[in-house]
């Protein structure tokens, strides 16, 4: 099937059925969310993108992509745990996170929970200061 768009000669015409960039691939808006995860700006995503040859993303839209994660970051977080876990295992990964203008180390605490059908579960995640026990 072929959807013919209607075109302006300065490109802004957008029909509300059409949502701004659904054009682009799937894996690309993942990639640039990914990126946002791990805590490259808006700015060197923006970069990245251009060097890459693809439509420039301004902040504010790499932003919005980001502000997509919210709810299911939230309702991860909320989520009723519902299964039997035998073994819990919790762990620290250091990172180097920027912090008032300054790179500072912190630690992402996962807790993993074992079912009893032998499949790992992530229960949990938590930012802490450190790896240790008040954290």
């Amino acid at each position: 099937m072929t959807l013919q768009v209607p075109q302006t000669r300065d490109g802004s015409f957008s029909p509300e059925i059409f949502k701004r960039y659904q054009r682009s691939e799937q894996a690309f808006v993942l990639a640039l969310l990914e990126m946002v995860v791990q805590g490259v700006s808006t700015r060197k995503v923006t970069e990245i993108t251009e060097a890459l040859g693809e439509t420039s993303f301004s902040k504010s839209t790499v932003s919005a992509l980001g502000a997509r994660l919210d709810p299911r970051i939230r309702e991860f977080h909320e989520r009723r745990l519902t299964a039997s876990y035998p073994f819990v295992l919790v762990d620290a990964l250091g990172l180097a996170v920027r912090e008032d203008d300054r790179v500072v180390s912190k630690a992402a605490l996962i807790a993993t929970g074992i079912r009893d059908d032998g499949v790992r579960e992530i229960l949990g995640l938590e930012i802490g200061d450190s790896e240790s026990f008040a954290a």
